[in-house]
């Protein structure tokens, strides 16, 4: 009888309490708010000072003028590959290239991945899985600009340093989300093929290749969309593609020549994006 009374004189004493009341009894967490927010700034500036980037600002308008002149003036025949300029010359060829390397590095690194995708998934292998863990970690620690500048010592300048470069360095990725998407298959196919006195192999076939085939190839054609943009970096390295162009006219301030490189890489990219993106819909 006395919880019941309990009770009601809680329910009571909450059910009269107004919106007004509720929030003049709110509790007061301003001022660690206003902690948090000074002691953001204070590290935000502790780090500003400390790597001192305002002190490398050199402002040079006359500089600034060439740029927006060069800019206003593009070289279209060395855009399009006309008069001067043949068209293994030409910006579009660059962009042709730099596509391909794309292409041929992500469909090698793609097929690469799909053991080390698979032994990387508890699913299949249980607990020796951490070792092909590790290794897709390794292949991921290396940024692509500097493993660039280790394959190009290696292979030499030219589009199969930039093939090899993102065909090894794509694996860490595509094969960390391929042992992903094998984790989270359905077990009732399996349970059903098993106990059809099923193969080892059979069940891969049957069980596991048609549930993830169309996230497989969602994420390899997510992989590729950031190739592309990879690929347009490495010529900055000797790499192939169009990157290296690009370093070539800005060291030298020929802006005019720099201008339909850029406006290459932009069409190449807006490009690729809209057909990754129209075919990971359908596939999805």
């Amino acid at each position: 009888m006395d919880k019941l009374l309990n009770y009601l004189r809680i329910k009571n004493t909450v059910s009269c309490t107004t919106p007004d009341e509720a929030y003049a009894k709110r509790p007061m967490l301003w001022i660690y708010n206003i902690i948090i927010v000074f002691a953001f700034l204070a590290v935000i500036i502790y780090f500003s000072v400390d790597v001192s980037f305002m002190n490398g600002i050199n402002f040079n308008g006359t500089r600034l003028g060439e740029l927006w002149k060069g800019m206003c003036n593009p070289n279209w025949s060395y855009f399009f590959g006309y008069g001067e300029y043949r068209f293994s010359e030409s910006v579009i060829y660059q962009i042709i290239e730099t596509f391909s390397i794309a292409f041929i590095g992500t469909l090698i690194s793609s097929i690469l991945a799909i053991p080390f995708g698979f032994f990387a998934s508890k699913r299949m292998v249980g607990k020796w899985s951490v070792i092909s863990e590790l290794l897709l970690i390794v292949i991921r620690t290396f940024p692509e600009i500097l493993f660039g500048l280790i394959m190009v010592k290696v292979v030499g300048f030219g589009s199969f340093a930039g093939v090899a470069v993102l065909s090894v360095h794509s694996i860490g990725m595509i094969g960390k989300m391929y042992s992903e998407q094998l984790d989270v298959v359905d077990n009732q196919p399996l349970e059903a093929l098993d106990a059809c006195g099923a193969s080892f192999l059979t069940r891969v076939k049957l069980g596991v290749v048609p549930q993830v085939a169309p996230n497989f190839l969602s994420v390899i054609l997510y992989r590729f969309d950031l190739n592309v943009r990879t690929a347009s970096l490495l010529g900055l390295v000797g790499a192939g593609g169009i990157g290296y162009y690009i370093w070539v006219y800005s060291s030298f301030g020929t802006w005019s020549m720099l201008t339909p490189l850029l406006l290459g890489v932009v069409i190449l990219i807006v490009f690729v994006d809209i057909i990754s993106s129209i075919l990971r819909k359908k596939l999805l």
